[in-house]
């Protein structure tokens, strides 16, 4: 109901106006009438000053005017439920914004649980012409870390015999064989006969020493031939092979015996380690890394160990199980140029593919950024030979 219509329900109720008092309003209008046409001016009109319509005019204001204020109270009541549904701004204090470090690893990788899987993958790894050294990721404690320095004019061979045993040849440039020292006595207080060194073509050899490595004596420079302890000395494979070897003017030849094989061959180089803790199944172990840029399998896998085929990445490989400490091994191949050995125990391979595939590709230059300048040579260079020794090899 509009205003109008609660005006006209509210009006009293009144009769029709006398005929005299209409007379004289129509009069009144007449003259106003006339005189509009005539004056600019306008004229107040005013009804006759009745009692009667002076209460009608009075109950009409009131009216109107207790409709205005109820519109009025209306409107402020929806204008006051508006803005108490509007959002009130946001009085919480600025937040600060922290920077935080990252805290330094002391675990490096969770490789997956051991598997029965094969090893099948092929996917290349870092260790190329370009790149070629693999690095701890950053901010890793490492358990080691040294660089030995390259000996001097030597090369290395790795040979297997036709037993399948694998023996390792070094030769250094200008470093005499130690002398012969006089007899020793034993608990008794007899005197330890010395054992002749036997002669071959051009040097000779003498009994092993402990670790199964055998030094000979040549005119200028050294020769050691290692396989290992737990051979008799001077076995038949072994025998053959010193028969096959012939040193002349500081050249060191070897005519490979029927069905021996050359597994590698390749000059000293600079040699980089680092120890880098792994978590493998919830145990703590320690993966030691040593990495020979533009070096060779041979002079990765030279000492006292023994090696059989294996394969790593899709790649061939060759691997020592220790005897005397169930899940040791070292392992060597070749990544690119590089040639590496890892050393480690309690972890499958497939687990070692996988943390080998979490380190970084680099090179000598970021390992010196990282870690510091490659130590200074430690021996000064003492070869006084004009020829010195290296290897030959025919089959």
């Amino acid at each position: 109901m509009n205003p109008i219509q609660i005006v006209e329900a509210a009006r009293p109720d009144v009769g029709p106006m006398r005929a005299d008092e209409q007379r004289h309003v129509r009069e009144r209008l007449f003259d106003v009438a006339m005189r509009a046409q005539s004056e600019h001016k306008p004229m107040e009109v005013r009804s006759p000053n009745t009692r009667r319509s002076n209460a009608l005019r009075l109950g009409a204001l009131g009216m109107l005017g207790a409709i205005a204020i109820g519109g009025l109270a209306f409107s402020a009541t929806r204008d006051t439920g508006t803005s108490l549904n509007q959002a009130t701004p946001d009085t919480e204090p600025d937040r600060t914004t922290t920077v935080t470090t990252e805290p330094e690893r002391t675990i490096v990788v969770e490789p997956p649980r051991p598997t029965t899987a094969p090893t099948t993958t092929t996917t290349p790894i870092p260790g190329s012409a370009t790149s070629p050294l693999l690095l701890p990721p950053e901010r890793t404690r490492l358990d080691e870390l040294r660089v030995t320095p390259m000996q001097l004019g030597g090369s290395t061979l790795m040979l297997r015999a036709s037993d399948l045993t694998i023996i390792g040849l070094r030769e250094a440039d200008g470093l005499m064989p130690p002398a012969l020292g006089p007899p020793t006595t034993d608990e008794a207080g007899g005197t330890v006969p010395i054992i002749a060194p036997r002669e071959f073509n051009g040097f000779t050899v003498p009994e092993p020493n402990e670790t199964g490595a055998y030094t000979a004596n040549i005119a200028c420079g050294s020769l050691t031939i290692a396989e290992g302890p737990g051979f008799s000395p001077f076995r038949l494979e072994l025998d053959q092979l010193l028969q096959s070897m012939s040193v002349t003017h500081g050249a060191i030849t070897v005519a490979l015996p029927d069905r021996w094989q050359l597994i590698s061959e390749g000059p000293s180089v600079n040699e980089f380690t680092f120890g880098l803790p792994v978590a493998v199944s919830g145990i703590n172990i320690v993966v030691t890394l040593a990495q020979y840029p533009n070096g060779s399998i041979a002079e990765a896998a030279y000492g006292d160990r023994q090696y059989e085929p294996e394969t790593f990445r899709g790649q061939p490989a060759w691997i020592h199980r220790s005897a005397s400490d169930p899940g040791a091994f070292d392992l060597v191949g070749m990544l690119g140029t590089t040639a590496f050995r890892v050393s480690a125990r309690d972890i499958a391979l497939l687990e070692l593919e996988f943390v080998l595939s979490q380190l970084l590709s680099g090179d000598v230059d970021e390992w010196i950024r990282r870690f510091g300048a490659l130590p200074v040579e430690p021996d000064p260079d003492i070869r006084t030979c004009s020829a010195q020794p290296s290897f030959n090899v025919s089959s």
